[in-house]
């Protein structure tokens, strides 16, 4: 009778944390929910002109907090999603260590990557004009912050075929998990960098200087954005895959990983927050789009 009764009580335990975690979790929902669908601060405003070195106006503030309220929208929700999966996998397996904070960081990204798929664009006017001036990536961001995914990408090669050796060597235990994070690093940059190319060629119409100078900023911004977090998000599975190594002395490695997770964070952070005004190589060619008329 003991026995069941232990049992009858550690379900009662369990069943009490599950609803706890449930209440939780629809509080902090709503919270988020509530927090996202505001009004965009006059202060965000202001910050993004800064960071940009943007001449907010009459014609382009609408346009900006459009982005604004976009941006914030998907990026508290992939956040929140990332916490509720992290915290549920807690939950039931115990302890995550990194794991954690990626799942984190990557709803986050996630977040960010639908917004910028998601977000509103300078319209065409009635008769559809773009410009044909080419778009380089050296007018929105620096050249250091454009290559960063590619060469994340790069070292989670270099650390796979670093992996290999110590295995080969005996000097490591490497398990399968390491090959797992590889493939979502290097699938995470290719998804990056295809989005960057598409906020960097999506067509620009030809407005007036305040709204195609807001449409410049807005593009610098996503593409810093990008950089960023898409570069931290890389390196945070190079850092998983260093958990998977299992060298004979585990001490040394433990301590890259630690000291490597949080220079990451700053790195991605630095990189996305950073301050630019974009800069254009030439005057602006316009030409109407027209369609050529089929056979009749």
């Amino acid at each position: 009778m003991s026995c069941y009764i232990e049992q009858g009580e550690g379900g009662s335990t369990m069943r009490g944390q599950l609803v706890g975690f449930a209440v939780f979790c629809l509080v902090l929902v709503a919270i988020a929910g509530v927090s996202a669908a505001g009004p965009v601060s006059r202060a965000r405003v202001e910050r993004f002109a800064r960071r940009q070195g943007l001449l907010v106006t009459a014609a382009n503030g609408d346009q900006i907090i459009r982005y604004l309220a976009t941006t914030r929208r998907w990026r508290v929700a992939g956040i929140m999603a990332g916490y509720l999966l992290g915290a549920t996998v807690s939950l039931m397996v115990g302890d995550i260590g990194n794991s954690g904070v990626i799942a984190l960081f990557g709803g986050w990204f996630a977040g960010a990557l639908v917004a910028e798929i998601r977000v509103a664009h300078l319209a065409h006017g009635a008769t559809r004009v773009a410009s044909l001036q080419p778009r380089q990536p050296r007018s929105y961001l620096p050249r250091t912050a454009w290559w960063l995914v590619p060469a994340a990408a790069g070292l989670a090669v270099v650390v796979s075929a670093a992996m290999l050796v110590a295995w080969v060597k005996g000097s490591a235990q490497p398990d399968r998990a390491g090959v797992v994070w590889l493939l979502v690093a290097l699938a995470t940059a290719g998804t990056v960098r295809a989005i960057q190319l598409s906020v960097l060629r999506r067509p620009q119409p030809v407005t007036p200087p305040d709204l195609l100078a807001a449409d410049d900023a807005i593009r610098s911004r996503s593409l810093h954005v990008l950089a960023g977090g898409g570069s931290a998000l890389v390196l945070l599975c190079v850092v998983a895959q260093l958990g998977t190594v299992h060298p004979a002395d585990p001490g040394p490695l433990e301590l890259v990983r630690g000291v490597g997770l949080v220079l990451v964070l700053i790195v991605g952070w630095a990189v996305s927050t950073a301050a630019w005004s974009t800069r254009r190589d030439g005057p602006i060619d316009a030409r109407p789009v027209t369609r050529t008329p089929g056979p009749q």
